[in-house]
């Protein structure tokens, strides 16, 4: 099977339509805020919110549907020993459990409403203008770019391999080769990072991310804010309320 990387649509939304600056802001905030939920109730609440904001970003069905169903899996692998292995009795363990899911299952519809709300290169201009380090902008930027690079590397890799006759099995002789193949994968990946800095250099790039987008602050912008910080700021009250009642 070859490996490839899916940019993430682009599509029209009210979302979209945001200062990419109060709209990274304000679902960041609700990130914050639904990662700290710790009570089922406030982490079903704050799934609630995020599947809102996932509407109004309105992404396509089918890329949101397969992989909203692989986090789940992957989610579910982690929670269905919680019940087993924790809490003091059933209830708590399927408590705890359900908690982690909604959590998870809310960060990544809030991701997926920021990552087709925007292009990343407008993302990354925003999070500069607000401060953010340019290197880590730099680095998220250039590590999605040759992602897909180092899997076209990798799917080449791996049809040299097959044509001289290699099969994947557990024996020495398999390891030997696939950490043989990594190796040169790394070294390749390397040689062509040293040769795009230098072709970023002649060419004059000193860090900044620059759009031709221009930044306008309007009153739903701000509107958006400020409903992201009550929102997010009810969810913490919310969650920590239950909590309070519970112990």
């Amino acid at each position: 099977m070859q490996i490839r990387f899916v940019l993430p649509p682009r599509v029209d939304s009210p979302l979209s339509r945001l200062d990419p600056r109060w709209r990274l802001v304000g679902l960041i905030v609700c990130l914050i805020a639904l990662a700290a939920v710790r009570s089922l109730p406030g982490a079903l609440v704050g799934l609630a919110l995020a599947l809102v904001l996932a509407v109004m970003a309105r992404p396509p069905l089918p890329w949101l549907r397969e992989r909203f169903l692989f986090v789940g899996v992957v989610v579910a692998v982690f929670a269905l020993p919680i019940p087993l292995l924790g809490g003091a009795s059933w209830s708590d363990g399927f408590a705890q459990a359900g908690t982690l899911v909604a959590r998870a299952l809310g960060v990544f519809l809030i991701t997926a409403a920021l990552l087709v709300a925007g292009s990343l290169e407008s993302t990354l201009a925003a999070s500069a203008s607000l401060g953010v380090p340019r290197l880590l902008g730099r680095l998220a930027q250039m590590s999605l770019r040759y992602l897909f690079l180092l899997g076209e590397e990798l799917a080449r890799l791996r049809v040299a391999l097959r044509v001289r006759g290699f099969r994947n099995r557990a024996n020495a002789h398999s390891y030997r080769t696939v950490a043989a193949a990594s190796g040169t994968l790394l070294v390749r990946g390397s040689a062509r990072a040293e040769r795009v800095a230098h072709a970023m250099r002649c060419r004059g790039f000193d860090g900044a991310f620059r759009t031709l987008q221009k930044k306008r602050t309007t009153f739903r912008d701000i509107a958006f804010l400020l409903t992201m910080l009550l929102l997010a700021a009810s969810l913490v009250w919310f969650d920590r309320a239950i909590l309070g009642g519970t112990q």
